[in-house]
């Protein structure tokens, strides 16, 4: 992740990236890193299970077997 930042790309991915990182990490990812790269201008595209932190999205995109079946606006891209 550092590699990736330091680069400073307009678009991030991060594909489950905080699964296995500890709680502090895993809230501070989601709720404090993702928005200032937001605020940067940053495309960011965060693939996650974990719907505690669904909030802290523009979009949801739900998928099912492969296929997208949903794609709604968080509520205020606020976070938990």
């Amino acid at each position: 992740m550092i590699v990736a930042l330091l680069e400073d790309r307009p678009i991030y991915v991060f594909d489950e990236w905080a699964a296995d990182q500890d709680p502090e990490f895993r809230k501070y990812f989601y709720t404090e890193l993702l928005p200032t790269l937001r605020a940067r201008g940053k495309t960011v595209l965060a693939v996650s299970h974990d719907d505690r932190y669904f909030s802290c999205a523009d979009r949801v995109i739900t998928m099912e077997q492969g296929q997208i079946r949903s794609i709604q606006r968080a509520a205020d891209g606020a976070g938990p």
